[in-house]
């Protein structure tokens, strides 16, 4: 049972952890399917993209959203949790909070790491590919990944805008 919060203000505090979850997994899967129809047939093949390219900028940016680094927005959803668990009695959940987040935050690194390994000896031009990009892609992309630079900023708008639907 929670001691400070009543009901609106625990859904508000999940819901605005799994939009911002949501969000950021859509800008990681949606930039996943640009490659996919750039002709990249295998995770390894990431690999060839090099550190300028659009898409592996845009997968490093929702893969350290997701990780919860401070700056951006997937830090804001992580903090709610635990504001949530510390000021609930559910003082058992805190330490599997934070074992399962030092867990995620290893796998979330490994995939950056492999995602930024390039290939120098075997390096393909991709310059061409960063060129056909599709513009649906670019138009939601580029909002999303501003949101979640940004998102710091919006925070309180997001709970009001999310008050909004919960009243």
């Amino acid at each position: 049972m929670l001691l400070n919060y009543d009901y609106i203000q625990v859904m508000l505090l999940v819901l605005t952890y799994m939009v911002i979850y949501n969000v950021t997994s859509f800008l990681l899967f949606f930039t996943l399917m640009q490659a996919v129809t750039a002709d990249i047939k295998t995770l390894f093949s990431l690999s060839n993209f090099g550190a300028s390219n659009i898409l592996t900028k845009l997968l490093s940016l929702a893969i350290l959203s997701l990780a919860g680094v401070p700056p951006l927005l997937g830090f804001f959803s992580k903090i709610f949790v635990f504001v949530l668990i510390s000021n609930s009695a559910l003082f058992v959940l805190f330490p599997t909070f934070f074992i399962l987040l030092f867990i995620g935050l290893y796998f979330y690194t490994q995939n950056l790491r492999f995602l930024n390994a390039t290939n120098s000896p075997t390096l393909v031009l991709m310059s061409e590919l960063s060129l056909r990009t599709h513009p649906l892609f670019l138009s939601f992309a580029l909002p999303i990944a501003f949101l979640i630079i940004f998102g710091f900023c919006y925070v309180d708008d997001i709970f009001i805008v999310l008050s909004w639907i919960l009243l």
